[in-house]
């Protein structure tokens, strides 16, 4: 029997198209003040408070990554944290001026979104999302529930 050799290493290349992927997007954010990962943690955010661990799952994020990534949304009063239930949870929710923010940064990120269609092909992004998509649920399984 022939052994195969592995294919070239998908993590590496992965980590390569996420560098140069949000290098892309945050061309269009930076006039917003915001990276990447912020725009994504505003959107996941609402004005309702939601617990830390609640979050770092829908955002299969770790918790203390995640921690770190709020921080400067605080800091910048487009975030509200708050004590939960007990001292140790931890409440997250949109502020008025995280909401403006939203808001506005939202158009920014559907021109970036449309300047990558457009570069790269719509039906090419369409069928890499879906792509990606199989992946996230195909490698969920094979990792231990804290991924």
């Amino acid at each position: 029997m022939t052994e195969r050799a592995p294919l070239p290493c998908t993590g590496a290349r992965l980590r390569r198209l996420n560098r140069r992927m949000t290098a892309f997007y945050e061309l269009y954010l930076r006039a917003e003040g915001l990276r990447l990962s912020q725009y994504s943690l505003l959107e996941h955010l609402t004005e309702a408070p939601q617990a830390l661990q609640q979050l770092a799952e829908r955002m299969e994020m770790d918790r203390t990554t995640l921690t770190r990534a709020l921080k400067p949304l605080v800091n910048e009063d487009w975030v509200s944290a708050s004590s939960g239930r007990d001292a140790r949870q931890r409440l997250f929710a949109l502020t008025a001026a995280g909401l403006a923010k939203r808001d506005t940064a939202r158009g920014v990120w559907a021109e970036a979104q449309l300047a990558l269609e457009a570069l790269m092909s719509r039906d090419f992004v369409d069928a890499l999302n879906r792509s990606l998509d199989d992946a996230l649920r195909r490698l969920k399984p094979a990792l231990p529930p804290e991924n």
